[in-house]
């Protein structure tokens, strides 16, 4: 990869959810959840659209919540509804899907970046993401994680990945070369095997040379989260996966 792409990288800005990603989020059935329970507090953002809030969570950080959601691009009176809760020093985000979406790496990906864009205004990470049922019950728990590599770089940690995980990736790519304090992100997340991925400026996924020289890189580092095999996403500015390749 060159300094271009490294240095696009290090400038993306993205203001919502893509409207691929959210697209795949609303294909998989997600459950207007409008009454969890008549005791539990909510604040209602635009004309239909819910965050119910309990466990900790306060008025305020319900509204800065759906807030929050409004510029993704989640919330916009479409009915939607999510759960805030406060507990033990953990926050977490609860939103309920249709019967197995759970199951579908696209829509976990999709939530993973939901919560990732809105953590700030609920005091920052890590924080849960809960994929539940439309009994309450959760199906799949994610962290949504964020390790600060020097001074400007970033490392997200997305599934079972840990900030343990996060900080040695950081480490590596800085060995390598890759993080310079540019203001660079990378996203690093653990579930159904590992993946490491790259934000990087447009058109870079369609470069051979570029994304062979992410492939020799992504394998130079994989060591620092467990090792071989790994897959590597080259992303867009709205960290939707625009080209993903396996190493073994």
């Amino acid at each position: 990869m060159d300094d271009r792409g490294r240095r696009s990288a290090a400038n993306w800005l993205a203001f919502g959810v893509g409207l691929l990603l959210l697209a795949a989020i609303l294909a998989r059935g997600i459950d207007v959840m409008r009454h969890p329970r008549p005791s539990i507090p909510k604040v209602v953002v635009g004309m239909k659209d819910e965050v119910y809030y309990t466990r900790g969570a306060t008025i305020g950080d319900a509204t800065a919540l759906g807030h929050a959601l409004e510029n993704t691009g989640f919330f916009s009176d479409r009915g939607m509804s999510v759960l805030l809760s406060k507990n033990k020093g953990v926050t977490a985000l609860s939103f309920v899907l249709g019967e197995g979406a759970w199951n579908h790496a696209d829509t976990v990906a999709g939530f993973e970046e939901i919560g990732r864009r809105v953590a700030t205004s609920i005091g920052g990470f890590p924080i849960e993401v809960h994929l539940v049922d439309s009994a309450w019950t959760v199906r799949k728990s994610v962290e949504v994680g964020k390790a600060i590599i020097g001074a400007r770089d970033a490392i997200y940690y997305f599934g079972s990945a840990t900030e343990g995980d996060a900080r040695a990736l950081g480490q590596a790519l800085r060995d390598a070369g890759y993080l310079a304090d540019l203001g660079v992100s990378v996203v690093v997340s653990k579930g159904d095997g590992a993946a490491i991925g790259f934000v990087v400026g447009d058109g870079v996924w369609e470069r051979p040379e570029a994304v062979a020289g992410f492939e020799r890189l992504a394998r130079r580092v994989a060591p620092s989260i467990g090792g071989l095999p790994i897959r590597v996403k080259l992303l867009n500015a709205e960290m939707e996966t625009k080209k993903e390749m396996a190493v073994q």
